[in-house]
C-alpha cells in the first residue's frame, strides 16, 4: 500500500510505502517525518498510487489556470 503525501517544505506531491517512517523529498531535498505529513490519498499498488498523483497534479494545475 502507499500513501500520497504533500511535501511540508515545498508543497509538491509524493508517494510513501506504509511502514516509511520518513522520506526525501526529490524536489526540495527536505526530510520528511511521514506521521506529521499531510497525506491526500492511499493506492494499493505503484501504478494506481501514480494515477492518483497525476489525476491531483491535473486538479491542481487546472486550479492556477482558473484562477
Amino acid at each position: 500500500m502507499y500513501f500520497v503525501l504533500i511535501c511540508y517544505n515545498c508543497g509538491q506531491l509524493l508517494l510513501a510505502k506504509t511502514g516509511q517512517k520518513t522520506k526525501r523529498c526529490p524536489y526540495c531535498d527536505a526530510r520528511l517525518a511521514l506521521e506529521k505529513a499531510r497525506k491526500v490519498g492511499t493506492a494499493s499498488d505503484a501504478y494506481q498510487a501514480l494515477n492518483l498523483v497525476q489525476a491531483l497534479k491535473t486538479k491542481k494545475s487546472s486550479a492556477w489556470t482558473q484562477a
